[in-house]
């Protein structure tokens, strides 16, 4: 398949994702083709191998994601496992974005990665290589939608920062990049301030992860791991502030959907932790 090819099936450039499958021109042209290169016994066997196989569904949906595959992206998947890493492709992809016309610079040496390989081996971290695509928190609220019966979803609950006057942190876009992020559990019961002091302690190396990657790592492995939720049951308190002037936290991903919260002030909690982001070497 030519380069074009796979970016106009990743970006579905001309079909909406929402859409997707409920009409079946796109199906019909992929018939067409497999007839122009197999014959008829053959493309119906491959067929109702997909129909019937989620298993190798995935595999071919993996293929075709994975062909445009960096060289970075390759050295993430062999050290920390294809389950932790979240390709350009597929971010772009799972985010109906197009994908950028250069290379993502990688930012992390295979030292790091190695390292963070055995922290999560060794079960004290749970490092995620993944790109993301910079979209903010609003913006991706209305690619994913606030709908109980199509998941996975923001909750339609709390649409407290979906109001015009919280604009200025809701719509701020992060930097589109590599990252890698620990979605472990830290610091909780400690207040926002006492927090930052812990990570300052790890090193320089290591920083609170922004909202809007967290949000958007957690989507794309949703989607593509077969519905993993990072953040099930807590909140990673980040840098962002509310028109109340708190800092936002986000997270608590169960089946009422996503959430984005400013609840609390400086009050320290069993439910508000930390996503700790590896800054670029």
């Amino acid at each position: 398949m030519a380069e074009h090819s796979v970016k106009e099936v990743c970006c579905m450039d001309t079909v909406r994702l929402d859409e997707f499958g409920k009409d079946f021109g796109l199906v019909h042209e992929a018939i067409v083709t497999g007839r122009k290169i197999s014959t008829p016994r053959e493309l119906q066997t491959f067929f109702a191998r997909l129909a019937h196989n989620e298993d190798k569904f995935r595999s071919v949906m993996d293929d075709v994601l994975n062909l445009g595959m960096t060289e970075a992206e390759r050295m993430a998947q062999e050290i920390l496992g294809e389950d932790r890493v979240v390709c350009r492709q597929s971010a772009c992809f799972t985010r109906n974005v197009d994908q950028p016309e250069t290379e993502p610079a990688m930012l992390y040496s295979e030292d790091i990665l190695r390292e963070c390989a055995e922290a999560n081996a060794s079960g004290t971290a749970n490092w995620r290589f993944a790109y993301a695509t910079g979209l903010n928190l609003r913006s991706q609220c209305k690619l994913i939608g606030c709908s109980h019966e199509k998941q996975p979803c923001f909750d339609p609950d709390w649409t407290w920062w979906l109001e015009s006057h919280q604009d200025s942190w809701a719509k701020k876009p992060a930097l589109p990049g590599y990252r890698l992020l620990d979605f472990t559990k830290r610091f909780s019961y400690l207040n926002w301030d006492v927090q930052g002091k812990e990570i300052a302690k790890l090193g320089d190396q290591f920083e609170r992860a922004e909202e809007q990657t967290v949000a958007e790592i957690c989507f794309s492995t949703f989607l593509m791991n077969k519905e993993e939720r990072l953040l099930p049951n807590w909140y990673h308190w980040g840098k962002l502030r509310s028109a109340r002037g708190r800092h936002v936290c986000v997270g608590h991903f169960d089946r009422l959907g996503f959430n984005a919260y400013n609840g609390w002030a400086v009050f320290p909690s069993a439910h508000l932790g930390v996503v700790l982001s590896r800054k670029f070497a």
